[in-house]
């Protein structure tokens, strides 16, 4: 393929990102961010983001076929599926996953593409990245199958295992857990703002729920995870519905296929599955 072919390739695959309406000429904050990995992103087929700017701080950006960002997406380096659009792009190269161009950065004869804009690093203060610590208490949580609590104090727990169809709510405050896990079509739910600290994982089984209860809003909810290394911190099963912000830095984040997920998502890495729907409303702030 010739230079030329290359060069006509990359401009036709991002022909909906130049033609966007530029509705702000700065990079994202913190605070505007619906999904923001340190080292990698990666929103699989389909995936939906309504609000909110997509990220990676120090890494790679992959966009998947057909995926729709309404914001801004923001990356060192950002791989593109075919049939993808955002509302602008901040990078210094973009490739298409399909035809090997490369535009944004250098590319053939040292042109650029104004699609790709420039950024000021770092994308985030690394200072707001910071990770948590978290101290539990000893004496484990679990709500039977088919059953439902009180709105519970703020207070540290060991182990939280919410069960099968199950209601655990929090009436508000601040919470620690060494891990949490919401078995299928079990809710846990926050009635008044809470922020709750968890040690290792959060793990959420298909369509199970977490987060603020109506008509509090997602921004209202933070969980802060401290888990870090091999494994997710943070899973969410396929048609989960989450409405919080997510913050492991330190850890992986799995959002799960056809899911809707509300408020913010920050870890080391991030992956969306296919078809999930993700809007902002962030704790995080600005």
């Amino acid at each position: 393929m010739s230079r030329r072919r290359i060069l006509a390739i990359a401009v036709l695959g991002l022909a909906t990102v130049a033609a966007a309406p530029d509705r702000s000429l700065g990079q994202p904050l913190l605070g505007e961010y619906a999904i923001l990995g340190q080292a990698r992103t990666a929103l699989r087929a389909g995936v939906r983001v309504t609000s909110g700017a997509v990220g990676t701080v120090g890494g790679t950006l992959v966009l998947g076929n057909q995926v729709r960002v309404s914001d801004a997406v923001a990356a060192d380096t950002i791989r593109l599926g075919p049939d993808t659009s955002a509302e602008r792009f901040f990078c210094r190269f973009a490739i298409l996953s399909r035809g090997g161009g490369v535009v944004g950065g250098p590319v053939v004869g040292g042109g650029t593409l104004p699609a790709c804009r420039a950024f000021t690093p770092p994308l985030v203060d690394p200072t707001l990245l910071a990770p948590v610590a978290v101290t539990p208490g000893t004496t484990d949580l679990r709500v039977p199958r088919r059953t439902g609590t009180a709105p519970m104090p703020a207070a540290s727990y060991g182990h939280v295992v919410v069960g099968k169809g199950s209601l655990l709510q929090l009436a508000g405050g601040s919470y620690t857990a060494r891990s949490i896990r919401v078995a299928p079509s079990g809710r846990l739910v926050c009635a008044d703002a809470c922020r709750i600290g968890v040690l290792e994982r959060v793990v959420l089984a298909p369509r199970a729920e977490l987060g603020a209860g109506a008509p509090l809003r997602a921004n209202q909810v933070r969980l802060d995870i401290a888990a870090s290394g091999v494994g997710q911190a943070f899973r969410a099963g396929a048609r989960a519905a989450v409405a919080a912000t997510i913050y492991a830095p330190s850890g992986s984040l799995a959002l799960g296929a056809r899911g809707t997920y509300r408020g913010a998502y920050v870890g080391r890495t991030v992956t969306v599955g296919p078809a999930a729907t993700v809007r902002a409303d962030s704790a995080l702030g600005s």
